[in-house]
């Protein structure tokens, strides 16, 4: 994604072109954040450009890279001496990767920043990265920026967010010494299946129910959707193990994490759609799960430390309807302003400043 603000565009620009083809090396630009891994800030950028710019970075989902491309852009160039409003240097907004000087870059430049970047990322490590975008920062004069109060009032520990569980290194024996200290052993609500036989019971229940079942994990089936995806319902204390159990059994990708608000006054809903990705497999399996908190105190653990890709998913819910996800270590809005008061999707929010049509005179 290419974050053009001034001149340094145009040599960006060329790239796209039959003489240099950007495409060959693989690479595509995207007008949005959401399928975007590497942001390139070509030209100045200026105190009112920024907070878009913050935004737009915070919007593209893990690993994400960024390239600052002109001098205009790495230390304000030739307005970081009397300008009152530009940025000296785009690395007091953002992390940079990688740094490409000159005034402007030719496009050779720009290809050889891309070679540097692949050849960075193939040496990192993911918390090693985590941990330098916020001690590994360029020393430069502050500016004096107005920012608004977060209305995030959960605490958690800061310490948790250098500490990610290596699902990969722990093994599957472990988690199921969890089933010593549940009270309850079979997971389907009894009160709504009271009336139900034994064989439609068993037809609601789907092949990862069973294996829940049979390993002594709490959840709830909720039969299958429209599509014939199975779906669970688990409980937010519940969530965080169950989430590793099901990574160690094979569900590495998160598709989608989405939430709603159940009615006006109820329950709020969390919602994942995983998917199994093995190699040679056309339909690969997949599972919906949902995991329901309190209005009041709507807390359920984050799972960004088992699948990177709920990181702006489980922001945007958080920013439109209020779940505090524990143990995210970037829980801020992402959509509206920190100063915005209430959660937009709850089906009970009514907008600062309301009135009804019929009061307007």
């Amino acid at each position: 994604m290419a974050a053009s603000t001034s001149c340094c565009f145009i040599e960006f620009a060329s790239l796209i072109g039959s003489r240099f083809d950007f495409d060959r090396y693989g690479l595509v630009p995207r007008s949005s954040p959401r399928q975007a891994d590497l942001i390139l800030t070509a030209g100045t950028v200026t105190m009112k450009m920024a907070p878009s710019l913050v935004r737009l970075y915070e919007q593209m989902p893990e690993p994400k890279y960024v390239i600052a491309m002109g001098a205009c852009t790495i230390t304000g160039g030739m307005f970081s001496t009397d300008s009152y409003s530009t940025v000296r240097g785009v690395d007091k907004l953002i992390p940079v990767d990688v740094y490409l000087p000159g005034c402007p870059p030719k496009p050779e430049a720009v290809i050889d920043a891309i070679t540097k970047l692949r050849k960075k990322i193939s040496r990192e490590i993911y918390e090693d990265r985590i941990r330098s975008q916020r001690e590994n920062r360029c020393f430069t004069t502050n500016h004096k920026f107005r920012v608004g109060c977060s209305t995030h009032t959960g605490n958690y520990d800061q310490r948790l967010l250098y500490q990610s569980p290596s699902t990969s290194e722990i093994p599957l024996e472990t988690f199921l010494k969890y089933k010593s200290s549940l009270h309850i052993n079979f997971i389907v609500n009894a009160k709504y299946l009271s009336n139900k036989n034994p064989g439609e019971i068993k037809k609601m229940q789907g092949h990862l129910s069973a294996w829940l079942v049979k390993h002594g994990l709490v959840h709830r089936s909720l039969g299958f959707d429209y599509q014939g995806i199975e779906t669970l319902q688990i409980k937010p204390e519940d969530w965080h193990s169950i989430a590793v159990i099901l990574y160690v059994y094979g569900y590495n990708y998160l598709r989608s994490q989405c939430a709603y608000d159940v009615a006006p006054g109820g329950l709020l809903a969390s919602v994942y759609h995983l998917t199994r990705i093995e190699c040679g497999v056309d339909q690969p399996e997949e599972v919906c799960i949902k995991v329901f908190a309190s209005r009041r105190n709507p807390r359920i653990p984050s799972v960004f430390w088992v699948w990177k890709s709920a990181d702006f998913q489980e922001r945007e819910s958080y920013d439109m309807l209020g779940i505090s996800y524990d143990n995210h270590p970037r829980l801020k809005r992402i959509l509206m302003p920190e100063s915005w008061i209430g959660w937009p999707l709850r089906k009970d929010y009514i907008a600062p400043n309301f009135y009804e049509i019929q009061d307007a005179h």
